[in-house]
């Protein structure tokens, strides 16, 4: 499974990057914050929305601390192979613990 830091998820926001990110926490979870122009769709509803992901664009999934978005990534890799799946390590509290700042972007 790929994956990438939060460090590394920053960079190519501030850089400007062409960046989907996809935030598989609960509606509760992410009342709390979420990292600027993420989408937002609960992991239970992914099996819903395959069809959202255009094949051969690079999609971070995140979740609180990595491992509902690694198994979000594992089920696109086996039930939608074209699109570029990326789990993002360590989640929302990775991305507080490193001193990134929701807001900050």
């Amino acid at each position: 499974m790929e994956s990438i830091t939060t460090d590394e998820l920053k960079k190519k926001i501030l850089d400007h990057s062409p960046v989907h990110v996809v935030d598989v926490r609960t509606d509760e979870e992410t009342a709390t914050g979420i990292i600027p122009n993420a989408t937002t769709i609960p992991m239970d509803q992914i099996p819903e929305h395959l069809d959202d992901f255009n094949d051969h664009d690079t999609y971070y999934f995140i979740c609180a601390a990595g491992v509902r978005s690694g198994r979000i990534v594992e089920y696109l890799n086996q039930h939608k192979p074209e699109v570029h799946a990326v789990n993002v390590e360590g989640g929302m509290k990775a991305w507080g613990d490193e001193g990134l700042e929701i807001d900050s972007i």
